[in-house]
């Protein structure tokens, strides 16, 4: 079936902000143990399979019992080991509350207690995660350097990004991932700041069909030189007519879309964090709105 270009909007506008909707805030890490060391795996393989997460989730203490918090939506967190490029569970941390003494504590539920519901993954080395694969999973340590407000979406300055096929690692890439530039940010945080600025130097005048009608604009993919310098976007908008009609456009020619680059070539410097081995923003994907006309006829009213 083929999608009319307002429901492709829809759908890039759903994927962009889907991770928000059903991880509202920052999800709590597992815990992965490499060659001794600890780190942060930024991810849940037990949830990757149903019939995994619902045999483990019934064998833990009731929902009703845990510590639930919106930064742990399971109640638990796995902690891992990887061993000869495998990865294996070695314990559940359930996060418990005494209504009682009114405090926390944990409960811990190993190896050998979890045989009895996964047993056809158990091994010498734990909990065998054979039904888990992922691609660009991220391992993490260290201080944040960008965090969106939602999920695991976040980095930290050491990172591991590996490809685990059936609990195997199968590739693996290390990374040290640091701040370069301080500047207009496109961070959840910090764009409403970064939003207004846009919308303040955006050339209304060179668009009269804008007077009383406004656009909703979607930029991806956003990259900037090291030094802070807008480079480029894949940028789309919808354009909410007067007459109720919406329009979604995604031509790179658009004047509108050529003048919103020029706009943000213009502002200098953007924040620029080394990710991965590239010069890229906190958050490469953003989503504002440009109330053009009611923008205009304010000011217009204030003078």
């Amino acid at each position: 079936m083929q999608r009319t270009p307002f429901v492709r909007y829809v759908w890039l506008l759903f994927l962009l902000v889907f991770p928000l909707m059903v991880r509202a805030t920052g999800q709590v890490a597992d815990r992965v143990v490499i060659d001794g060391e600890e780190w942060c795996l930024l991810d849940s393989p037990l949830s990757h399979n149903d019939s995994v997460y619902k045999r483990v989730d019934a064998f833990l203490p009731k929902h009703g019992d845990r510590s639930w918090c919106t930064a742990n939506w399971k109640g638990f967190i796995g902690c891992w080991e990887v061993v000869d490029s495998c990865l294996y569970l070695k314990s559940i941390v359930v996060d418990m509350w005494d209504e009682e003494k009114k405090e926390h504590y944990e409960l811990v539920f190993d190896a050998d207690t979890l045989r009895s519901q996964l047993g056809e993954y158990y091994t010498e080395h734990g909990i065998y995660a054979g039904w888990y694969s992922q691609e660009q999973l991220i391992i993490g340590r260290g201080e944040l350097v960008t965090y969106i407000h939602g999920g695991y979406m976040r980095n930290h300055e050491e990172e591991l990004v590996v490809t685990v096929e059936n609990g195997r690692i199968i590739q693996q890439d290390h990374w040290y991932n640091k701040k370069v530039v301080e500047g207009w940010s496109c961070s959840e945080a910090d764009f409403s700041v970064t939003g207004r600025e846009i919308i303040n130097l955006f050339p209304i005048g060179q668009f009269p069909e804008l007077e009383t009608e406004r656009i909703v604009v979607l930029l991806r993919n956003i990259s900037l030189t090291p030094d802070g310098h807008f480079e480029d976007c894949d940028a789309s908008f919808l354009w909410k007519h007067d007459n109720g009609e919406k329009e979604w456009i995604e031509d790179p020619n658009h004047p509108i879309i050529v003048a919103l680059k020029e706009t943000m070539r213009n502002m200098y410097p953007w924040e620029v964090v080394l990710l991965h081995g590239k010069y890229t923003v906190s958050n490469p994907n953003a989503c504002f709105t440009i109330p053009l006309g009611k923008r205009r006829q304010k000011q217009a009213e204030g003078e």
